[in-house]
């Protein structure tokens, strides 16, 4: 074989083999993928805990109830679908959210799965996250469904184990006061 020939087919050799480590060697999910992506991936599962609310009673008390959660990609659009239940709730089927992240995790929507128009927020911090760290994202959103305007504080932290997703509420140029708290562990 002549010596170009030889050189050629080395060279040719060389960038397969190239090409063929670098079909094969891939990053890993948890180390490049964006922020949004991990968010769904790990968010999408069944969970089971508890639910915490106020009493009803006006008496700043608080009842804790048997809870679950059901995360699914949402089947009609880009994020997921919530299906929340809990003992002790006023109907028997479970309360559907849809909630959805901006690429840049910046702004969200968030809401009832019927509703004409999902609750917009901004995402006003965004910690951890990667290698395991614990998720934690803080949205805020203005309320128009009541009488008066109301700001919504909603915390989520996510971590491979458990999600907390506390709800906080204000009336404009007051404090912010609980809601609801859904502290849930994995259950698949």
């Amino acid at each position: 074989m002549p010596s170009r020939l030889r050189t050629l087919c080395s060279v040719m050799m060389t960038a397969l083999a190239v090409a063929l480590l670098h079909a094969c060697v891939r990053p890993t999910p948890t180390s490049n993928a964006p922020a949004r992506d991990l968010l769904y991936v790990n968010f999408v599962g069944t969970w089971k805990g508890t639910l915490e609310v106020a009493d009803g009673l006006g008496t700043g008390t608080r009842v804790t109830r048997p809870a679950a959660l059901q995360v699914l990609p949402a089947p009609d659009q880009d994020g997921l679908e919530l299906r929340y239940s809990s003992d002790g709730a006023v109907t028997s089927m479970p309360h559907v959210d849809h909630l959805h992240f901006d690429r840049a995790m910046t702004d969200a929507v968030w809401g009832d799965a019927g509703a004409p128009a999902p609750q917009a927020f901004a995402v006003r911090s965004r910690e951890g996250g990667r290698n395991g760290e614990v998720l934690r994202l803080v949205l805020e959103g203005e309320d128009h469904n009541g009488d008066e305007p109301t700001m919504i504080r909603e915390t989520l932290e996510l971590s491979p184990a458990e999600i907390r997703l506390v709800q906080e509420a204000r009336p404009i140029g007051g404090d912010f006061a609980f809601r609801r708290a859904y502290v849930l562990q994995r259950a698949q």
